[in-house]
């Protein structure tokens, strides 16, 4: 069987019954995470520039895009979704990148035209992680296929626009040959650069792979054609993002349908920022604490992680912000902490931070995956601390009230009160909803006076 074929196999042919307790209850605890990151998100100057550009096209407002009170057509409304909910690089982290950012709006666009129950809604969700995890398996390609990260791809764009396609395959019931089209169609939309990493077009990867999932898997109900195995073979989409080497086809969805990689869990972020800062960022706020170090007791911080995908080590903006090193351990070591008010241009330059950021030094990469932090002290002790797992890692187990708390606080921004506590219980039971369509008016109950995120 061709790898385009089981991936739409698996995608048209699962049941929710096979899926393992504990992918549902990652499954939903991701969506709550991720709902509450984009409502905040569409509070962003990035929000306001989509919204704007949603009522420039028009079109046929068949879809609602949550936290911006509008409607769009189901592709630009993925769009929207995807854009919001990785707009503050808040969202969860797993299988390809950052999944719930792209499978997640593609329901929410999907919605309001194929009426799914809670169950279905999940069972789309897992179609498209697992799938997506296959082709960016680390069994297969590495941790995250790490040639394609040194090619300048970023992840999330490429594997997610194909998760995404089984997304909305599996929620309009897409036969198992048209999915295989669909696949085919979103093989040649598939892109995300990380040279746009500081800039709104990296939280956009998310929205136009949800997009492209979208787009394609109406073009495929409708007949439209594609290669039966774009995936596959010298010129398909393995070959193009990854070049020749270092994986099997037919081992590529080898546990697809027999492990779930759901079931080991997501990332849930502590920090609105990029991923690869908060390892480091987490070792050093145990330092300053375990050794009750003042700004001013700190000579130098040196920390053996890649630069890739951390380009920023001078930002100018709140976005560039986040893809710095230098700027989340100064936040670290002045605050204990970063939240999303911290992410402005002002903040980035301020003058006690940028103090601490001119005393970052990065050394070699450690081969184990781990992240070593080093704080070296004006009286000569050298402090290190070796991190393998960030908080917020499921390798520490789901922490439900954390994810509460922000969810709540994010929700806040955009969302009335009664309209964030429907959403929190709906997708906390969305297992036993018959439908969503309360889920949806309540994601677009936009409070009157809706609260400004940071201007990005």
């Amino acid at each position: 069987m061709s790898v385009t074929s089981a991936c739409a196999e698996f995608a048209t042919r699962l049941d929710f019954s096979a899926i393992p307790p504990d992918a549902v209850k990652w499954a939903k605890w991701g969506m709550l995470d991720c709902t509450g990151v984009a409502i905040a998100g569409a509070a962003t100057e990035l929000g306001k520039i989509v919204d704007d550009y949603l009522h420039f096209v028009g079109g046929n407002p068949q879809s609602r895009v949550i936290g911006l009170g509008t409607a769009a057509n189901a592709p630009e409304a993925a769009m929207a979704n995807g854009a919001l909910a990785h707009a503050l690089d808040f969202d969860d982290v797993g299988g390809f990148g950052h999944p719930t950012a792209v499978l997640l709006p593609v329901i929410y666009a999907l919605a309001d035209l194929t009426r799914p129950s809670g169950k279905d809604a999940i069972a789309a969700y897992v179609a498209g992680y697992e799938v997506g995890n296959c082709l960016a398996d680390r069994n297969t390609f590495g941790k995250i296929d790490t040639k394609s990260w040194h090619l300048g791809w970023h992840p999330t764009g490429p594997y997610g626009t194909l998760g995404a396609t089984c997304t909305a395959a599996r929620l309009l019931r897409l036969t198992r040959e048209q999915t295989m089209h669909a696949m085919g169609i979103a093989a040649s939309e598939a892109c995300g650069i990380q040279k746009n990493f500081g800039t709104m077009t990296k939280p956009l990867h998310a929205g136009l792979a949800a997009r492209n999932g979208v787009f394609a898997a109406l073009l495929a109900q409708r007949g439209f054609t594609a290669d039966m195995d774009a995936l596959g073979g010298e010129q398909g989409f393995l070959r193009a993002f990854k070049g020749p080497g270092d994986y099997t086809e037919e081992l590529v969805c080898a546990k697809l349908g027999k492990t779930y990689a759901l079931s080991r869990g997501l990332v849930i972020k502590w920090y609105p920022a990029c991923w690869s800062t908060h390892r480091a960022t987490s070792g050093v706020i145990d330092l300053v604490k375990e050794h009750r170090l003042a700004p001013d007791d700190i000579e130098g911080i040196e920390v053996d992680l890649r630069l890739i995908p951390l380009l920023h080590t001078n930002p100018a903006t709140g976005l560039q912000g986040k893809f710095s090193m230098s700027f989340n351990l100064a936040l670290g070591v002045l605050k204990g902490w970063s939240e999303i008010p911290d992410y402005t241009a002002p903040r980035t330059q301020e003058a006690g931070l940028r103090t601490i950021m001119q005393r970052v030094r990065h050394v070699q990469d450690p081969a184990d995956g781990s992240v070593n932090v080093t704080i070296v002290t004006r009286d000569g002790k050298r402090l290190a601390k070796n991190v393998k797992h960030a908080p917020g890692d499921p390798t520490f187990g789901l922490q439900e009230q954390r994810t509460l708390a922000k969810f709540r606080a994010c929700a806040a921004y955009r969302l009335t009160p009664e309209a964030a506590t429907r959403v929190e219980s709906d997708l906390l039971a969305l297992d036993t909803r018959a439908e969503i369509t309360g889920l949806m008016d309540a994601l677009t109950r936009v409070a009157t006076a809706p609260r400004a995120a940071v201007p990005a």
